[in-house]
């Protein structure tokens, strides 16, 4: 009689334990993503259908539901919003050049919120506040469509029964992509912080459970360590030799370009005009301007920015309990080791590395299929769901829709794919889209009137 009670007892608790574990699954029955456009599907400097079809939010919702409807985005056709940068040529000098014209929206008369709001070039305040566009560059309107409500509001209204944020990544971008670092490119680590806290506050008040995504060390993406700091060979793209040595580049102010200096991308356009060269070296002698140099000291002061965020993020996660993505660490060991998938090895090598698009920034649809599957692991170990990852192949082999946009094959070997010219078209349309200041875009100088301080407090 003792033993039949023993095992009563065991058998009642196993099923109360089982009854627990089943009530902490994360629910998919109404999927909201917040975030900005590594959660949009933005690739090579476009919002395109081909890359929203599977952004990683997208994969996530068919991979919970089994579904191929019901997760809404704000869907453009080809060749996307600005138009997407291509590869017009790879030899003898590859260049990259957006597209002749625009695609349209799609489904701009949804009668209800996209499920999937994030907005490129949004950073975390933009969550809380922003209502609509600010320019023509500014996708705000595509994806809010000036109804009156915040990217936030929008998602919380549709009762969201699970969400994932990830969001940040435009509060340092855009000091590591224009090379100026101030607090017009930089979000101050305490207003990052309080705006952070309010975002997962309401989503947690919601009831809905939360997947949170750090933010990458933006110093450490293509657009920033592609092009070396020496004078390149034009025949082989590697740095010139002259008396045994490579000569550094002439940076701001006419000083040589320092070893943990970074030049970024945009400087190809000026390096192929010959700035940056000595005169005697075929150059122009004038020196590379400040916004396409990024000090070691203003990379510096990025990352421990960078580092600031994501400690906030992480506490906010486990204060949440929210499942985690360490998406730093991750994209870190893409930039340093790279990962290999079916033999083929990817790493954060731009143009032949297959994980960032042609912009230097964003992922490749494979990137976006492999940060789903990092979702979904960090899903299912918190919540105890047994999500099936998505399956990499057609991402690697190129027979996903828009995995045809891998940016190189990993095959080509680097070294033939330099020097190259990111054209002054392509940079413009990326920077805008990124909200860098149009000042430091357009190389003019800044405005004479402060910048407005950001709004704390109301309902947002």
């Amino acid at each position: 009689m003792h033993r039949k009670k023993i095992l009563a007892s065991l058998l009642a608790l196993a099923l109360l334990t089982a009854g627990a574990a089943f009530g902490q699954a994360a629910d998919f029955t109404k999927y909201v993503a917040f975030g900005d456009s590594l959660t949009a599907g933005f690739s090579s400097g476009s919002i395109n259908r081909n890359f929203q079809v599977n952004s990683y939010p997208a994969l996530i919702y068919r991979q919970a539901t089994g579904k191929t409807t019901g997760f809404e985005q704000p869907l453009v056709s080809a060749p996307g919003l600005p138009g997407i940068l291509t590869l017009q040529r790879l030899a003898p000098t590859p260049q990259i050049v957006p597209s002749a014209g625009s695609g349209q929206p799609t489904n701009l008369n949804l009668p209800r919120p996209y499920d999937n709001l994030a907005v490129p070039g949004a950073d975390v305040h933009d969550v809380l506040a922003k209502l609509q566009s600010t320019s023509a560059s500014d996708p705000t309107d595509l994806v809010l469509r000036r109804l009156g409500f915040t990217q936030l509001q929008q998602g919380l209204s549709l009762r969201p029964t699970f969400v994932t944020l990830w969001i940040g990544n435009n509060d340092a971008l855009g000091a590591a992509t224009s090379g100026i670092v101030n607090d017009q490119t930089l979000t101050p680590l305490a207003s990052f912080e309080a705006d952070y806290r309010a975002i997962a506050n309401a989503i947690a008040a919601s009831g809905a459970k939360m997947a949170i995504a750090n933010i990458p060390n933006v110093t450490s993406i293509p657009f920033v360590t592609t092009l070396t700091r020496f004078i390149p060979n034009p025949a082989t793209g590697q740095p010139a030799i002259i008396n045994g040595q490579p000569v550094p580049l002439i940076g701001p102010g006419g000083q040589p370009v320092q070893a943990g200096d970074f030049v970024l991308l945009t400087a190809s356009a000026a390096l192929a005009q010959g700035f940056g060269i000595p005169l005697a070296l075929g150059g122009n002698g004038q020196p590379l301007p400040d916004s396409v140099v990024l000090s070691a000291a203003e990379a510096a002061t990025i990352r421990d920015r960078v580092n600031g965020y994501n400690a906030v993020i992480r506490a906010v996660a486990t204060e949440k309990n929210a499942a985690f993505v360490d998406a730093n660490a991750v994209l870190s060991d893409v930039a340093t080791r790279g990962i290999n998938i079916g033999g083929i090895t990817f790493t954060g090598g731009f143009l032949s590395g297959g994980v960032f698009s042609y912009d230097g920034v964003h992922p490749t649809a494979f990137g976006y299929a492999y940060i789903a599957n990092l979702f979904i692991a960090a899903i299912n170990a918190k919540f105890g769901n047994d999500i099936e990852p998505v399956n990499l192949y057609p991402f690697v082999f190129g027979t996903a829709t828009g995995a045809s946009s891998l940016a190189a094959s990993s095959s080509i070997g680097a070294e033939s794919l330099v020097p190259f010219v990111y054209s002054d078209g392509a940079r413009r349309n990326l920077l805008l889209t990124l909200n860098v200041p149009k000042w430091i875009v357009d190389g003019t100088q800044p405005p004479t009137t402060p910048r407005p301080r950001r709004p704390r407090g109301g309902n947002h």
